[in-house]
């Protein structure tokens, strides 16, 4: 898939639970295996941390040093056509980089709290969608941050009228630049469930019988509906926000379905079921990010491989063999495994020849 940029090396010092830290990693499936609390996720948040500049983890980068150290460095060779070295390093105090993200390669990442963007709230949901959008589209986060701020004002406004402080006009004055950026989230969320709904049906298809289905309710309604008729949904629920102190009307409320043959997944669909959906949503992120980005786009799948059956395990390593670099955490190799590059952490480094672990 797409160029052929890959990390060849990747070193830590004072990285969480690492002291000093050296890995050799090539093209295809890389394997990294190690009992549970033995730094594979740290190793995954490293090579994130490296294309990136941040954390995969929604943490602040400082909180990536580990316990008791001053300071941690990242450093890593990529291979964009020619080598190149990055170096990163975080202080007490602030992070310090050579650039904030690497021009030619970008990383999505896969972590088994994903799950609750199946199984948890709507509130999960739209956080992904938003994430997804961020990644590939410049300022949405700002279009975000415009309605947050609108958001909190009507919301006090309607504090404000409830205990009489002032009239139902105060909260009308806010409307329509609720509705403008409203209807802006709502149009670019619609647009970015069709893409990952057709990129799921690619990569489904070839894993037969996974029909999945991602469906959009608005609550503010269509984003091409008039403003007027925005403006007396507005109203109609005018007294009812009024009562509750709260906006009921817009983005911050919608929902989005994920169906699995039918089935709502969140309610009628097992936890296996509810991971392949979400593996797959992170699949589907990764072919989306390289095709509108234009860059190579590396996975990082943290314990992707649990609570799957043989068939499903098989499923989504053949998947990942279709990428030009991967990276699969495990407590232990699975037999479905190719020809992979296996990393050995801690005892299992030690109990087992296969693979490379450079100490």
């Amino acid at each position: 898939m797409g160029r052929k940029s890959v990390i060849k090396r990747l070193e830590v010092q004072g990285f969480r639970n690492y002291d000093n830290k050296k890995v050799e990693l090539g093209r295809g499936v890389n394997l990294i295996i190690g009992k549970n609390g033995s730094g594979k996720t740290n190793l995954l948040e490293a090579a994130f941390f490296l294309i990136c500049g941040k954390s995969m983890r929604r943490v602040d980068v400082k909180e990536m040093v580990g316990f008791g150290k001053e300071g941690a460095v990242v450093e890593g060779t990529l291979e964009i056509n020619f080598q190149r070295e990055i170096r990163r390093i975080i202080s007490g105090e602030e992070k310090r980089s050579l650039e904030q993200r690497v021009d030619e390669m970008e990383a999505v990442s896969f972590h088994p709290d994903d799950i609750w963007i199946i199984k948890g709230s709507p509130e999960m949901r739209r956080r992904a969608i938003d994430e997804a959008i961020t990644q590939v589209k410049r300022g949405y986060g700002q279009l975000l941050r415009e309605y947050g701020r609108i958001l909190r004002q009507r919301n006090e406004a309607l504090r404000k009228v409830r205990k009489k402080e002032e009239s139902k006009n105060y909260i009308r004055s806010l409307n329509p630049l609720l509705c403008d950026r409203g209807r802006n989230i709502v149009e670019e969320r619609s647009s970015l469930i069709d893409i990952m709904e057709e990129k799921i049906r690619e990569i489904s298809r070839r894993w037969e019988g996974m029909d999945i289905e991602l469906n959009y309710y608005s609550t503010l309604g269509l984003a091409k509906a008039e403003q007027k008729d925005l403006m007396e949904k507005l109203e109609r629920v005018e007294d009812a926000e009024i009562r509750r102190g709260i906006t009921l009307v817009g983005p911050h409320r919608d929902e989005m379905v994920v169906r699995i043959g039918g089935k709502n997944a969140r309610r009628e669909c097992s936890q296996g079921e509810q991971k392949i959906a979400t593996i797959l949503w992170v699949l589907a992120k990764a072919v989306m990010t390289m095709e509108i980005v234009g860059k190579e786009t590396v996975l990082l799948m943290d314990d992707c491989l649990s609570e799957l059956d043989t068939e499903n395990r098989e499923r989504v390593l053949r998947e990942l063999e279709r990428w030009n670099q991967s990276f699969v955490t495990a407590t232990e190799l699975p037999d479905e495994m190719g020809t992979y590059n296996v990393i050995l952490l801690g005892d299992e480094a030690g109990e087992r020849g296969r693979g490379q672990c450079i100490e």
